[in-house]
């Protein structure tokens, strides 16, 4: 059958996991280059690059945002992050957005995938508790900086990041109570910003969020039973179901609300770019041949890499092309897929791995102003894109 009009995902995110260890066209040598490129794709195939709200933005306790459960979580709980670090800066996106989609525009993406912070739109949870005015404004403003840069916003709802409100009013996703909240929060963002975002995900990574959250208790609330882990509370053998059971209701009465009233006419895995394209074509077999966006494939470098090491990152840019090329094999077999977001655009803020991990595209110096390098990978995407 086939789909019209904008798309609402929920899509499993494509990692790639590996820790090891020149900011100019100049820097990348002959051997760098793709004998590939964007001309090799589809027409009106998109790339891009993402983001959470939390690992970038910052601006923690600013401008009236509520509280998130990792807000909370890193600092009851400083021993469960690698480096004891917060995201109440972060990469600073919340002021700098102008300055990152510049360089995002420089390298030659199509589009940018970025979740919205709950309570930063709704401090209390829920729409009944007042909006946040200023919370609002910042993402009108992102969005239509990204348009006027010619990028696509590609809008993450849920990630990770629950109102810390809603933890302690009712256990957060423990609660059918979430349902409701949940579903006008998203009612809300669909009103307020569906009119120029065509592109929506529910919930990133739900698997990985629901066995981190309440299985293991490595990501808040942080709960698991006792053998597990160092948790106060909770209970691996039911919660996790229990949990899950209720983000599944979320997502379906959202995708019914989307259809309704708006729509018009992995666990980490080690670099194997060959799984890309075998993972692509078990799906397109086992599910009737889904359209596909591929919201997250990218790796990790050391973190503690000084600036003059992390930009040379050659590693990164063997991924890129290894999982590229066979993400084209893949279609060539006739998987649908639409997009390809390299994760991520700026290294930030990685969860429970703190800043010990970087992602992204672009050298952050969280030693040094938060100052941008685009590492040697940015500038071999820029030439991969200008084909």
């Amino acid at each position: 059958m086939a789909i019209r009009g904008p798309f609402l995902f929920c899509i499993l995110a494509l990692f790639g996991l590996l820790a090891c260890t020149g900011t100019t066209d100049a820097a990348i040598k002959p051997s760098h280059y793709s004998i590939f490129n964007r001309s090799s794709f589809p027409s009106g195939f998109i790339f891009g690059s993402g983001s959470s709200a939390y690992q970038s933005e910052g601006a923690a306790f600013k401008d009236g945002r509520g509280p998130s459960i990792w807000d909370t979580f890193v600092r009851d709980h400083p021993e469960k992050i690698a480096d004891r670090s917060t995201g109440d800066v972060a990469d600073d996106f919340y002021h700098r957005y102008k300055e990152d989609i510049k360089l995002m525009k420089k390298v030659g993406l199509d589009s940018f995938r970025f979740s919205l912070s709950w309570s930063r739109i709704l401090p209390k949870g829920k729409v009944s508790g007042g909006v946040n005015p200023l919370g609002v404004k910042f993402y009108n403003n992102l969005i239509n900086e990204l348009l006027a840069n010619g990028l696509k916003p590609f809008v993450t709802l849920f990630h990770f990041d629950l109102p810390q409100a809603l933890e302690d009013e009712y256990g957060g996703f423990l609660s059918p109570k979430i349902l409701k909240d949940y579903v006008d929060y998203v009612d809300f963002c669909f009103k307020t910003f569906g009119d120029r975002v065509k592109l929506w995900v529910t919930m990133n990574e739900p698997n990985g969020f629901i066995m981190n959250a309440y299985s293991t208790g490595i990501f808040p609330p942080g709960r698991c039973s006792n053998y597990l882990g160092n948790c106060t509370s909770g209970d691996s053998a039911t919660e996790p179901y229990v949990a899950a059971h209720h983000l599944l209701l979320c997502h379906g009465e959202v995708n019914k609300l989307y259809k309704q009233k708006y729509q018009t006419a992995l666990s980490w895995l080690f670099i194997y770019p060959e799984g890309f394209r075998e993972f692509l074509v078990y799906v397109k077999e086992k599910y009737n041949n889904p359209i596909i966006y591929v919201n997250e494939n990218g790796m990790a470098d050391n973190g503690s890499v000084p600036l003059k090491v992390g930009v040379n990152d050659k590693l990164r840019i063997i991924y890129l092309d290894g999982h590229l090329k066979y993400l084209l094999k893949a279609m060539k077999n006739g998987v649908n897929v639409k997009a390809y977001y390299v994760w991520s655009f700026l290294d930030d803020f990685e969860w429970d791995s703190g800043y010990t991990a970087r992602f992204g595209l672009t050298y952050v110096d969280f030693k040094n102003n938060l100052t941008r390098h685009l590492k040697d990978s940015a500038f071999w995407f820029k030439r991969f894109l200008l084909n």
